[in-house]
């Protein structure tokens, strides 16, 4: 966190104003493998490149007349801005079994929900 300190001579009382939020590790590593649920920025949490899960973290599927719900299945989104904004999805995938998904240099974040974790494929 930085801050700026500013003491009161007279009650000796010093407050600290914070500016901005919490700041990245320096040198912190992208993680592999990314985990199966969250949002990723590209670059300082994970690195580009094509990603492979086994589908969903789910222990057991709801079906409902032969179709899995929404809930039982292994769903993504990369986007073009660093945020969960839907206008700005560039690709996105739903499945219960394995797939890949394709991180590349122009995609600014990653978002998974209830995937098994994210490998980076060599």
């Amino acid at each position: 966190m930085t801050g700026s300190r500013r003491c009161h001579a007279i009650a000796s009382l010093c407050a600290v104003a914070v500016v901005g939020g919490p700041v990245p590790q320096a040198g912190a590593d992208p993680i592999d493998p990314i985990p199966g649920s969250g949002f990723f920025l590209v670059g300082p949490d994970i690195s580009p490149g094509l990603y492979r899960t086994d589908g969903t973290a789910s222990v057991f599927g709801v079906w409902i007349n032969d179709v899995p719900t929404q809930d039982s299945m292994c769903l993504w989104f990369t986007y073009s801005t660093p945020d969960a904004n839907k206008d700005n999805v560039v690709s996105t995938n739903i499945s219960m079994g394995p797939m890949y998904a394709n991180i590349n240099s122009t995609v600014k974040a990653f978002e998974s929900r209830n995937c098994a974790p994210w490998v980076r494929v060599p």
